[in-house]
């Protein structure tokens, strides 16, 4: 990948499969990417996710979060977002449970996601339907 990169002015994207800084790191130094997708749900949650958005921002890389493990994580990756200077884009998923499983669902306008304000990471769960939702 870093020979690729070195070759293309096409910024490489890469990193949603990786789950700790130190892969992130070797990535980053070895400039094989220049925009990391790093995934708040599988590499450490917010402060690791956060560590991993520092260590692409001293490189001059952007960051646009992977969403692949559900409306909890990806409210998390929001607030990882908001803080983070070279946050470039985030991925979203639109589907029905990530529409209802909030009591106030995430907000989508014109393109854009509008934080949630609420304390913590800004969503509560609709606990009606995650019952309802209970595998046993």
């Amino acid at each position: 990948m870093a020979r690729v990169a070195a070759h293309t002015s096409i910024p490489i994207a890469s990193g949603e499969r990786l789950v700790t800084k130190y892969e992130f790191a070797e990535l980053i130094e070895k400039q094989a990417a220049q925009i990391i997708q790093l995934d708040v749900g599988q590499c450490g949650g917010i402060l690791e996710s956060k560590k991993i958005a520092s260590i692409a921002e001293a490189h001059y890389a952007m960051i646009a979060p992977h969403m692949a493990c559900g409306p909890i994580a990806a409210a998390a990756a929001i607030q990882l977002d908001t803080c983070s200077p070279n946050f470039l884009i985030q991925e979203a998923n639109q589907g029905p449970i990530h529409r209802t499983i909030f009591k106030e669902p995430l907000v989508f306008k014109h393109g854009y996601i509008i934080p949630p304000t609420g304390p913590g990471l800004g969503i509560e769960l609709d606990m009606d339907l995650v019952q309802q939702r209970l595998v046993t």
